[in-house]
């Protein structure tokens, strides 16, 4: 799933609240029995991120084996400061 946030904050707003927003979304997804990677990034290319990985070794083991869905990327990995 990609979600994608677009706000009217300044670049430098969005450098400043990045974190909370990150913050935000971990507090909703950390208590789910879910794996996943949250990355926030900024008008002016701050990253910042969250990965949990909620899988016992063998079953990591297996995720690492399946395909992925098989498409264009709809956005490019920004790269973080």
């Amino acid at each position: 799933m990609d979600i994608h946030f677009i706000s009217t904050l300044t670049p430098e707003d969005e450098d400043r609240y990045a974190p909370m927003v990150l913050a935000a979304v971990k507090a909703i997804l950390e208590p789910m029995p879910i794996s996943y990677a949250v990355r926030v990034v900024t008008a002016n290319g701050v990253s910042v991120s969250h990965t949990k990985a909620d899988l016992p070794v063998e079953a990591a083991d297996e995720a690492v084996t399946m395909a992925r869905r098989q498409g264009p990327r709809l956005v490019p990995t920004a790269a973080s400061r």
